[in-house]
């Protein structure tokens, strides 16, 4: 059911109490007290926000509304208390009226064709990492989404509560608010020198994930041989599985990566996802629905790979694989009135296609418009040997490029190679003359290089990402799977999310 909303729109109304700030001053005041850069919110516009205090800990959070004239404060309902005091607490001199307008009720259009609906009241951003527009009196223009389905959709996608249930003041980098309300290197505000020194020192010793895993999980803390690695909060069921809310020790906190933990006494397995769980572009939603489509179309359930797919080209309209086998379908059905204006429609966004003109032709000739289809087919040819064309000038464009790399491979390695005349076991000079040789595919001496890097310094995480390339070139998977294993703990415990992720990735593609 969730799904139908994401890849339209759905609606649902929701109270907030609600502050009114007016005055000369409000976007100086709220731009030096907010996590957010409040300068780059345009009118008619809203965002996500967060009031911290000196040391760090979030006094409140709320969505932002401005207008012309003035911005409104959307506050969670439990939270409005604080957040008055909040407010009047750092308001010294500025010219700043703070009017408490009560809680009132604001209808919120969720999903990807949310903004097709925005009408001059309205306000354009972000809920739940999906396009969303807020306003009050909106008509029901969209279906209602059940409480639940809201519940599952915020909690998936770990944004806060919109009525500010189970908030508990901590320190920003150990919330998602860290990732949805602050914008980095914004300027002042109180807690702002914690807040940076936090994430540039390897980040918060404990952040929040979602732990996949087959069965319920109870709210607790959980454990690897003894030790606390961190604490469940909250679990839900969907699409089959079980996802559990969990603050995770940094050393853990790498995507894909299974766990087996253990809580109240028995081991459970499971896998590290990052937060949103159900984000995407229209563009990726699109591609989601086009490989729905695929696999719909192999069973034969054409009724179904043609809904999939319409929705799909609704979301990316220059989605030319989706036109293709769309037409291909319709013209196996001996639609070919619709197949043939598919193909061109398909013509238009890529020019170059020669299945387009292939595939009407064929559809042409099984409607008898036999001269139509020779024409269409002759466009086709034409079009192949333009497309040849275009290989060779890319083959020679590539060769340049080649050279041009090969050039300056030779160039870093002779650098490199005076390094190692002074110090053999220099590890910038090995790592650096190994990394060249994993891009050439030279596995033997890029072995021979890493292996000396990580021998001389075994904290040095980006080595084994590349020396597990190595290895998996030469055909020793083991030894690969060995060197992830071991960089993506070291990577982690350092807080270098990067290589550990990518090492988790190279793992499960081995």
């Amino acid at each position: 059911m969730l799904d139908s909303y994401r890849y339209s729109a759905g609606q649902f109304i929701h109270p907030f109490f609600v502050y009114r700030l007016n005055g000369e001053d409000v976007d100086f005041f709220l731009q030096s007290q907010s996590t957010y850069n409040f300068k780059s919110l345009k009118e008619y516009e809203y965002h996500l926000i967060s009031f911290l205090d000196s040391s760090a800990k979030v006094d409140f959070y709320c969505w932002a509304l401005k207008t012309p004239s003035e911005v409104l404060l959307l506050t969670p309902l439990k939270l409005a208390d604080q957040a008055h005091v909040r407010l009047e607490k750092f308001l010294i001199s500025e010219d700043v009226t703070i009017n408490a307008l009560g809680i009132q009720e604001w209808t919120v259009i969720i999903g990807p064709k949310a903004y097709e609906y925005s009408v001059a009241t309205s306000f354009q951003g972000s809920l739940f990492e999906e396009p969303a527009i807020l306003g009050q009196q909106l008509s029901q223009v969209t279906p209602s989404i059940p409480a639940n389905e809201i519940e599952l959709w915020r909690f998936l996608n770990g944004s806060p509560d919109l009525s500010g249930d189970g908030f508990v003041s901590e320190i920003l980098n150990n919330l998602r608010l860290f990732d949805l309300s602050l914008t980095m290197n914004k300027g002042c505000y109180p807690g702002q020198e914690t807040v940076s020194k936090i994430a540039t020192r390897r980040g918060a010793a404990f952040s929040p994930v979602l732990l996949e895993t087959k069965t319920h999980q109870t709210p607790g803390p959980i454990y690897i041989f003894d030790k606390k690695i961190g604490e469940i909060d909250h679990c839900v069921e969907w699409s089959g599985q079980y996802y559990s809310s969990a603050k995770l020790l940094r050393d853990f906190r790498v995507a894909e990566m299974k766990l087996r933990f253990t809580k109240d006494g028995s081991e459970t397995d499971s896998v590290v996802k990052y937060y949103p769980m159900l984000t995407g572009s229209k563009k990726e939603k699109a591609l989601e629905l086009y490989y729905a489509a695929i696999d719909a179309f192999k069973v034969d359930d054409y009724q179904n790979t043609e809904k999939l797919l319409k929705v799909s080209l609704e979301l990316n309209s220059d989605f030319a694989d989706a036109y293709e086998t769309l037409g291909v379908i319709l013209g196996r059905l001996n639609r070919f009135p619709e197949a043939i204006e598919l193909m061109d429609q398909l013509t238009k966004i890529d020019p170059t296609s020669v299945l387009a003109h292939t595939n009407k032709s064929l559809f042409l000739m099984k409607m008898g418009k036999i001269e139509e289809a020779e024409e269409q087919k002759s466009f086709a040819t034409i079009k192949s040997f333009q497309k040849f064309g275009d290989d060779a000038k890319l083959k020679d464009l590539l060769l340049k490029e080649k050279l041009a790399q090969e050039a300056e491979w030779a160039k870093r390695e002779d650098m490199f190679k005076q390094v190692l005349e002074i110090d053999e076991e220099d590890t910038l000079a090995n790592y650096g003359l190994g990394s060249i040789a994993v891009e050439r595919s030279d596995w033997a001496a890029a072995v021979s290089y890493l292996e000396k890097v990580v021998q001389a310094d075994e904290n040095y995480s980006v080595a084994y990402l590349s020396l597990g390339k190595a290895y998996k070139g030469l055909g020793l998977k083991e030894k690969a799977e060995e060197s992830w294993k071991q960089g993506i703990v070291i990577a982690a415990k350092k807080g270098d999310l990067m290589p550990a992720n990518q090492m988790q990735f190279e793992l499960q593609n081995l």
